[in-house]
């Protein structure tokens, strides 16, 4: 399967500005080496449909996950108790630092799992619990 990605270069830090096609392992190569970046930013789909769209934006050891169904149709995937509640992170999120509380805040080890799971045709509802924006 192929998929359709951006994402953070691992070493300038920048976000790319056009859309990579590549099968399923050289996108999961590029998401293995972005930790070492230490943050980051990248956009997946499958090549099909424009839509579902996941997001997986992290710094450090947190994450953030969004899904976009159709254009206006985002949602945030809950954080899986490694951060409580009451704390927030940023994150970048297409070149900003966005703040998300610990509700919506997983490991990256646990978003990374789920972005192989997505990716490998896992319907999204699989991947968690989705609160809608």
């Amino acid at each position: 399967m192929d998929v359709a990605w951006i994402a953070t270069d691992p070493g300038s830090g920048d976000l790319a500005s056009t859309e990579s096609r590549s099968d399923v392992d050289g996108f999961m190569s590029r998401l293995q080496h972005l930790p070492s970046a230490g943050e980051g930013y990248t956009e997946v789909r499958r090549v099909e449909a424009d839509y579902p769209l996941l997001t997986f934006s992290f710094r450090g050891g947190y994450a953030v996950m969004h899904l976009f169904k159709s254009p206006g149709d985002c949602h945030l995937l809950c954080g899986d108790g490694g951060l409580p509640a009451t704390k927030t992170v940023e994150v970048p999120v297409l070149g900003d630092d966005c703040t998300f509380s610990g509700d919506f805040v997983s490991s990256v080890t646990k978003a990374t799992a789920a972005i192989a799971a997505f990716i490998d045709a896992a319907s999204p509802e699989r991947l968690g619990e989705w609160v809608r924006l």
